[in-house]
Parts: C-alpha cells; sequence; structure tokens
C-alpha cells in the first residue's frame, strides 16, 4: 500500500487532506481562545495601590481599566454629608453603607472646568444599625480603598431623609452641591493625613489595615466581577473541529486503501452496466485469466480486451479472440 500512497495522486490528495486539517486545527485553537474571552480574572496590578490621579481622570466616566483600583486619597470629610445606602450585604447579613463627601485639596487643577476643588464620594463602610453611624472622622484623613463606576440612580422618595438607594456621584452632586468624581471609592483603610497609608513594601494593603470609626465594618469589596468559568459552547466547537481534522486525514486513508484494495481486487469493484451481478463469473463480462492470474473484461463499444488494472487513455490492451476467451474461462470447453 506504500507504493499507492507515494503516487503523484495520493500525495496531491494527501496535501488537500493536511491543509484542510491545519484549517480545521487552527479553527479548533480559535474557538478555545474564544472559550476564555467571557472569562474575567482578577489583575494583580489593581491590588497595588496608586494615588487616585494617577488612577482615575476627573470629569471622565470610569473605564474598565480603572474600575476596582486600589487608590490612595488625602482629604477632609464633609460635615453633615454621611448618606446612608440601605440593602447592603455583609456576610450575609444586610445593613447600610455610610457614604461621605471627602473633599481634595489641590485637585481644582484636574478639573479646570469644575470651578474649585473636586469632592470624592467614599462608602467609608458597613453598620446593621443605621442609628450607630458615627459622624464623619475630624480634620485630614488619608483614604485607602478601592475606585468603583458609578451605580446608576433610583428613585428613593419612600426612604427615610439621609437615605439614598444607590451610590451615584450623578445623584449625590445635587444632593452636596459639589463637583464630583465620577466613580467612588469603598474605604479599606483610613488613617490621619500626618500617617504612612497601611500599605506593605509592595504597595498592597496591609492585614492590620483599619477605619478611623470602629462602629463601621470595613468593606468586604475584592475586584468585581470575577468569572473563571469558559463558554463550554466554544469548548464543543474546538473539540469538533479537531475530530474533522482527523476525519479530513481519515478520507485520505481510506483513498489510498480503496486504490489499493482495486489493484488487488479490481473484480471486487467492477461492475459493467447491463453484465452480471459482481461475483458471478459464468456468462457475465470479466473474466480470469489463469496464466497470468488477472482480471479482464471486454468493452463492445471499443470490440477490445482490457486487463482491469489498466489506465484509461494510456492502458495497454491485449486482443483477445473469441476461442482463446471461451477456452481461458472454460465456458466452451470441452
Amino acid at each position: 500500500m506504500l507504493t499507492t500512497a507515494l503516487r503523484p495522486r495520493s500525495i496531491l490528495a494527501l496535501i488537500v487532506s493536511l491543509g484542510l486539517a491545519v484549517g480545521f486545527v487552527l479553527l479548533s485553537q480559535w474557538q478555545l481562545e474564544s472559550s476564555e474571552q467571557s472569562r474575567t480574572v482578577a489583575d494583580p496590578a489593581k491590588d497595588v495601590a496608586v494615588p487616585l490621579a494617577e488612577a482615575a481622570e476627573a470629569g471622565a466616566p470610569v473605564t474598565a481599566a480603572q474600575a476596582d483600583q486600589l487608590v490612595t486619597v488625602t482629604g477632609e470629610y464633609r460635615d453633615g454629608s454621611t448618606v446612608l445606602v440601605p440593602g447592603r450585604l455583609q456576610d450575609g447579613a444586610e445593613g447600610w453603607w455610610a457614604v461621605s463627601a471627602l473633599t481634595v485639596p489641590g485637585s481644582e487643577d484636574l478639573w479646570p472646568d469644575a470651578g474649585g476643588e473636586l469632592t470624592l464620594a467614599v462608602a467609608r463602610g458597613w453598620s446593621d444599625d443605621p442609628a450607630a453611624v458615627p459622624e464623619e472622622p475630624e480634620g485630614a484623613v488619608g483614604v485607602v480603598g478601592r475606585y468603583l463606576p458609578a451605580e446608576g440612580p433610583v428613585p428613593g422618595d419612600e426612604l427615610p431623609e439621609g437615605q439614598v438607594r444607590t451610590v451615584s456621584p450623578a445623584q449625590l452632586t445635587n444632593l452636596w452641591d459639589v463637583p464630583l468624581w465620577s466613580g467612588y471609592v469603598a474605604a479599606l483603610a483610613e488613617t490621619p493625613a500626618a500617617a504612612p497609608p497601611p500599605l506593605d513594601a509592595d504597595g498592597r494593603l496591609a492585614p492590620d489595615a483599619a477605619l478611623l470609626s470602629p462602629e463601621l465594618s470595613r468593606l468586604d469589596i475584592d475586584q468585581q466581577p470575577t468569572d473563571e468559568s469558559v463558554n463550554l459552547l466554544n469548548v464543543f466547537y474546538a473539540v469538533e473541529w479537531v475530530v474533522f481534522a482527523g476525519f479530513a486525514l481519515y478520507i485520505w486513508w481510506r483513498f489510498v486503501r480503496d486504490e489499493w484494495q482495486r489493484e488487488q481486487h479490481p473484480e471486487e469493484y467492477f461492475y459493467f452496466e447491463g453484465g452480471a451481478s459482481r461475483g458471478d463469473h459464468h456468462g457475465s463480462d470479466y473474466y480470469y485469466d489463469e496464466a497470468s492470474g488477472r482480471y479482464y473484461y471486454y468493452d463492445p463499444e471499443a470490440g477490445e480486451y482490457y486487463w482491469f488494472d489498466d489506465q484509461p487513455g494510456d492502458r495497454a490492451r491485449e486482443p483477445r479472440t473469441h476461442d482463446r476467451t471461451q477456452d481461458r474461462t472454460g465456458a466452451h470447453h470441452d
């Protein structure tokens, strides 16, 4: 069968099959890559704190690259600015976020159109009792937290005074009457401005980081959302393309094998229209030559006999007399 596989026609068929197989494998790789595009994984760089002014552009929407970034910012909380956001979960319990306005000195140049110093909405912490939420820390405060995109404003007319449904800077800027960053910070630590921020040597939040208001629980907020799952449908398609690649090679193997078997047993693959059925060698249109061990057939249009393994167009013809045919087949042998 190796000789059959090395023929030009077989080699050409192999090249085509290999081309198809490579194409199918590339499609499989593309499907595997597509299956992971929907994954949202944590970015280690976002756990290294950077100044707020470097992480987010004032007056611009929060981008995906900026969201969840750990930032540091120094400012003073505005007295009496705290609002409560109900329906926030912490360790399975429902409670309130305390959100306050942090005025950032020297920020007027970050957004000249604002016409003054900018203010940042800071979620200072969580409490299960709205009456236990303390007032804002006094003096200059250093805050370390995650910079998060704004939540959409939701009407809350039925809420008690001093409460809002969401942390929406677009709503809070009207409530506080100050220009705000378009995102907000979920505080993970607070310190007096004169103290260094609670960060380790790598710029990550230190394990002993705490808030200035012990009545509040530190917000348990990680990079969100994170999704480690893959798209199983794309994985299925990837496997399917690999199967197609194997099938392309299998078709070439079958092509070579069939060619080889036709040469070994041509009589099993020949059916002359109008003749007898395959396997009936008596009175049929093909015959067996015992001297050479080869089969031959009669072409009524050409009026000649041909070997089965002759190639069309250049086959070697061996004329046979009718008497010789009958003698070799035994059809009229006495």
